[in-house]
């Protein structure tokens, strides 16, 4: 049985923060609107980037996907994340990120 590693979690928090960051810069750079299909793209790309560096364990990673929070819509309208109370880590961290280099 393997144990919970709240070390393991924080460190694949803190590298998809710097993954979500670096890529949120470049969408927004290209003057991309946010909306909920790039939501989806960022968080997709950036835990691929966690995935392929090879050195963080997949299970913690997976903990932070969308998915495992419920319903998150993959339309291409503008992604209204203000009015939301309560989001995934990873689309908080999406959110932080575009209002930072809007």
């Amino acid at each position: 049985m393997k144990l919970f590693e709240g070390h393991k979690l924080q460190a694949a928090r803190a590298r998809l923060a710097l993954a979500v960051d670096a890529i949120a810069e470049r969408y927004r750079t290209a003057g991309r609107p946010l909306t909920w299909r790039l939501v989806h793209e960022i968080e997709k790309e950036a835990l691929q980037m966690l995935e392929q560096a090879g050195d963080l364990d997949k299970r913690y990673i997976r903990m932070l996907r969308s998915s495992r929070w419920g319903y998150v819509p993959r339309v291409n309208q503008p992604a209204d994340l203000e009015s939301c109370e309560s989001l995934p880590v990873a689309v908080k961290m999406i959110r932080r990120a575009y209002c930072t280099y809007h």
